[in-house]
């Protein structure tokens, strides 16, 4: 792990990939961990739904929007971060949702576009969109 972390040193994003069941939550957690731990804030960001990084950091759950691990976490484990740790897990669907929002000219295009079923199919079934949307 040591080597790894030093190939990140100065780095600020780290996307973590792999088949399934290889490590990947693992891993970004720990990278997560290590620079929390030496006075850095980090976010991992999980795209996957089985809910494997909230049991990693200890949570109940975690949301489409960052959430700061809190100190009591941490504790359990007899850790005291320097820095903080932020998590979360993507929701493709809600973020279309939110971007379509954020960038239509008014309500009522907004609207149009998220009642349309060639949009509500596409935004939660894209090929590639767990990725993009993550980035």
């Amino acid at each position: 792990m040591g080597a790894l972390l030093r190939s990140l040193e100065g780095k600020r994003v780290a996307v973590v990939v792999g088949s399934g069941g290889v490590g990947k939550t693992s891993v970004s957690a720990a990278i997560a961990l290590s620079r929390a731990m030496s006075g850095g804030r980090a976010l991992v960001c999980t795209i996957d739904p089985a809910r494997r990084l909230a049991t990693a950091l200890g949570l109940g759950s975690l949301g489409n929007a960052e959430a700061l691990v809190p100190p009591e976490a941490f504790a359990r484990s007899g850790l005291a971060p320097e820095g903080q740790l932020f998590a979360m897990m993507l929701d493709v669907k809600r973020t279309w949702d939110d971007l379509v929002a954020r960038h239509a000219p008014d309500a009522a295009t907004r609207d149009r576009i998220l009642g349309n079923r060639i949009y509500q199919q596409v935004s939660g079934a894209l090929a590639g969109s767990q990725e993009y949307m993550a980035m």
